[in-house]
């Protein structure tokens, strides 16, 4: 029997490589790990057509969706973009055009899979941590965040009718989350019930499918088989075995439902016959297979390897089998169609409930519900249209609006990290790290391991709360969980008041005159943990409900306020709490492009007063993954761009400003390597970082050695003796008026006394006597006076005259004579106005 497969056509570069049909029938979009998406006419009559290509994303392409009037891809940098489908206006009117819409997500890791609710008002994002965003796709908010997987999360498919959303783990466990309710709730979990994939490895990632009737879900599992699970009872109905002898990785069901083929690593492409449950027809490949995809109007697949191709079997199941009849129908129907009916399928702006039918929903769950699937604004706007004349067309109508909801801002812990097997970093920092290890439904076991053991000693204990999220500091350490993900572990639901009761803080102290200094407390119903902080002061936890929580190491609670729910994170030193928020409003470009605007806190541990608020600045299209504080009390953020920045003078409000300090990523491609940095602490010379090897995120277990990244700031022309310098230059006087303003703010004197800061100052002042060399050497006279005009002591000014004096420079030197006078004759340093120095230059 021939196959009839077409040659394959490159797409792409070599590597994973994503696809995705239209609704229609007649494209199929591609992207791969060039960072293109490109989209195929898939008519074999206009195959010859040029492809749309798209060039949006900056990474490898892992994922894509289609519905009637949008494409969304998700790449590996975690950024998810929007693209609206239309007829092209340029001569051929009859032409498919793909325009950018906008950003839907910003992650910080991988888009995995996306899946599109059928009423297409949101969709459904899995990324490389434990939970799932649900995306409003009339205003980009998002409207859930889905907890309860405890790793990376590979796959999310909504039912046909969206009322079940399944997602799966790299942990193997599929679960199944109602999204009738106003809060989607997991109602089912299959705990190992797929294969374990290694978490990061796009080629190893599997996916689970409904069926078009929605009563069935596929999973890939051990063995190399596919189970068939039940809609409702949960319950495995088939095993579908011997088609593949290595991992399954994609799936896809025929329109009819009647077959489901199925890709592997084993090269293959395997067609079967679900009713009968046997093979009907394989194809092998050259090469691992990453995806496949059955054409939603049509008897035709297609099918991407690891090599960048794409390939398209047309006339899947033969006539003369019998079983070809719905999809001949269905492909003679498609090509009758005139090209304008096709294109306004894009448009095709029918009520979901006109096609509930279409859809298979089952016979016992009423219309109504399938409207409002997952919308939770639906109900308010039912009344939109009064049907005021009896004509009866009100009973029907879709609500044509819907109320815009609020935009949950997404939360991090600085230092943690996803599921990474079954241990994940809670908290990473120079004090040392927190390892929380999974090991069975009941609890997990948390690790504390100290940089110091000289001062704590690495210890260990049973966690029966399963905490989320750790904060460490060099007096103890303060955890939380949330009752949401709690509730989501009950494999029966229990009551809500229950689930909400075990939202707890707890903090436990390494060393107190106390015998017992730990405390915990439980959350209220309904408010969570957001991110957390603790210092050798107290600790700060930032609730669901916008709460700032402040507590003192003994557990006494001294202040709570409300802030905006817009908080990001947070961190704390000593008496000093830093609260990063984003700002209530975002900058959109021509392209519908994003960018995050971030402000900032700076508050005493004790709640009663603030030292400095403002904007915090991010590079243009990224956003902050790490928020900390310098050893010597700097805060610093550092964004996805790789850009380290740390808040200078905030003892001074007026004068408060945020300095870059070092280019990361620009330092990674100045090596040559392709590396990443995990940020662990910054001092005022150094960035200390773990460094992620190729395109791995995330420190390794078991801890790795950290490495020193000299502080660089970006200044221009370092590539150059003279910028170097000033660099360097610049990068100490940060350090010098950190530690002064520092004192002078907790009214103590500088660091290791008068006799460390002269050290200090006569450290910056050699820098600007190299400096000044070097200007003298090439004339540059004027800057020279520039720089001797920063020098801070009498005998390196002394210094500067004689660099002038010995490189024949006579007219600076007597320059330079008069200023010293001046400067330090009569005076003291302070006591020297700006204008007599001015004069005196």
């Amino acid at each position: 029997m021939t196959q009839s497969i077409t040659s394959p056509r490159y797409a792409h570069a070599e590597g994973y490589t994503a696809l995705a049909f239209g609704k229609n029938g007649q494209f199929v979009c591609t992207g791969g790990s060039d960072s293109l998406i490109r989209v195929f006419y898939a008519p074999k009559s206009e195959r010859d057509q040029e492809a749309i290509t798209l060039e949006q994303h900056s990474d490898n392409i892992l994922s894509l969706a289609v519905s009637r009037g949008k494409v969304i891809s998700g790449d590996e940098e975690g950024m998810v973009f929007s693209f609206d489908l239309g007829q092209s206006s340029g001569s051929d009117s009859d032409g498919l055009s793909v325009e950018p819409s906008g950003t839907v997500l910003r992650s910080t890791l991988p888009a995995r899979d996306i899946s599109i609710s059928s009423n297409e008002r949101q969709v459904a994002i899995a990324t490389d941590d434990e939970s799932i965003r649900i995306i409003s796709l009339l205003d980009m908010a998002v409207l859930h965040t889905l907890v309860g997987h405890r790793g990376s999360v590979n796959s999310v498919a909504y039912s046909p009718d969206s009322k079940y959303l399944a997602s799966s783990g790299c942990d193997g466990t599929v679960r199944i989350w109602d999204m009738r309710e106003g809060d989607p709730a997991c109602v089912q979990i299959m705990p190992k019930i797929a294969y374990v994939c290694e978490p990061g490895n796009s080629m190893d990632q599997y996916k689970v499918r409904w069926s078009p009737d929605g009563r069935t879900l596929a999973i890939p599992c051990t063995n190399h088989s596919i189970k068939l699970i039940e809609r409702n009872n949960w319950d495995a109905s088939a095993l579908l075995t011997g088609g593949h002898t290595s991992t399954i990785c994609h799936l896809a069901w025929s329109p009819s439902g009647k077959y489901l083929a199925s890709a592997g690593l084993d090269c293959q492409a395997v067609v079967w016959d679900v009713a009968a449950r046997k093979v009907v027809l394989s194809y092998a490949n050259a090469n691992a297979l990453c995806q496949v995809e059955w054409n939603p109007q049509g008897n035709m697949l297609a099918f991407s390897d690891c090599t960048g191709a794409m390939y398209i079997w047309d006339d899947v199941i033969p006539i003369e089998q019998g079983h070809a009849a719905p999809f001949e129908r269905a492909l003679a129907d498609a090509v009758t169609l005139s090209k304008d009916k096709l294109m306004s399928d894009l448009f095709d702006d029918t009520a979901p409930a006109d096609r509930a039918s279409e859809d298979g929903m089952d016979e016992d769950e009423d219309e109504g519900d399938f409207l409002d699937a997952g919308d939770p604004t639906a109900d308010a706007m039912d009344d939109f249209v009064v049907d005021d004349d009896g004509a009866g067309y009100a009973e029907r109508q879709a609500p044509r609006w819907t109320a815009v909801a609020a935009s949950e801002v997404q939360c991090f812990q600085p230092g943690s990290t996803p599921w990474l097997g079954n241990r994940r970093y809670l908290a990473f920092t120079m004090v040392g790290s927190v390892v929380s290890i999974a090991q069975d439904e009941s609890h997990n076991t948390i690790e504390i391991e100290f940089y110091d053991k000289s001062v704590h000693r690495d210890f260990h204990f049973s966690d029966s709360f399963r905490f989320s999220m750790a904060a460490l500091s060099d007096s103890g350490c303060l955890f939380a969980t949330t009752s949401k993900e709690l509730a989501n572990d009950q494999s029966l639901r229990g009551a809500a008041a229950e689930a909400d009761e075990v939202s707890v803080v707890s903090y436990k102290a390494f060393a107190s005159w106390s015998a017992n200094s730990d405390w915990t407390f439980k959350l209220p119903p309904k408010e969570n943990p957001r991110c957390i902080a603790t210092s050798s002061q107290g600790a700060a936890v930032v609730t669901s409900l916008g709460n700032l929580r402040l507590f003192t190491c003994g557990g006494a609670q001294r202040h709570i306020e409300t802030l905006p729910n817009r908080v990001v994170t947070c961190v704390a030193r000593d008496d000093l709490l830093l609260i990063v928020l984003e700002a209530p409003g975002t900058i959109r470009s021509s392209g519908g492009m994003k960018q995050l605007e971030y402000e900032y806190v700076l508050m005493n541990m004790d709640g009663q007063s603030r030292l400095a608020t403002g904007s915090c600045p991010v590079t243009p299209t990224s956003e902050i993954v790490w928020v900390g504080f310098s050893e010597e009390g700097h805060p610093a953020v550092c964004d996805s761009k790789g850009l380290l920045r740390v808040l200078h003078k905030y003892w001074a409000p007026t004068h408060a400003s945020w300095v870059p300090v070092l280019d990361s990523r620009k330092l990674s491609r100045d090596r040559g390597k392709r590396e990443g940095f995990w940020p662990v602490a910054i001092s005022a010379r150094q960035f200390i970082v773990a460094t992620c090897q190729g395109k791995s995120k995330y420190p390794p277990f078991p801890k790795p050695i950290l490495d020193e990244l000299d502080v660089d700031l970006p200044l221009l022309s370092t590539d150059t003796q003279v910028g170097q310098q000033e660099a360097k230059y610049l990068a100490s006087r940060l350090f010098v008026e950190q530690q002064r303003g520092e004192a002078e703010r907790i009214g103590s004197e500088y660091p290791g006394g008068a006799s460390a800061l002269a050290r200090d100052e006569l450290g910056q002042d050699k820098l600007l006597l190299r400096l000044i060399q070097l200007a003298c050497k090439s004339d540059k006279t004027q800057r020279a006076l520039d720089l001797a005009m920063l020098i801070a002591l009498e005998k390196s000014f002394d210094a500067a005259v004689k660099i002038a004096v010995f490189l024949k420079q006579s007219s600076l030197a007597e320059r330079l004579v008069r200023l010293r006078e001046i400067k330090f004759a009569s005076h003291s340093e302070d006591e020297i106005s700006d204008e007599e120095t001015s004069e005196a230059a």
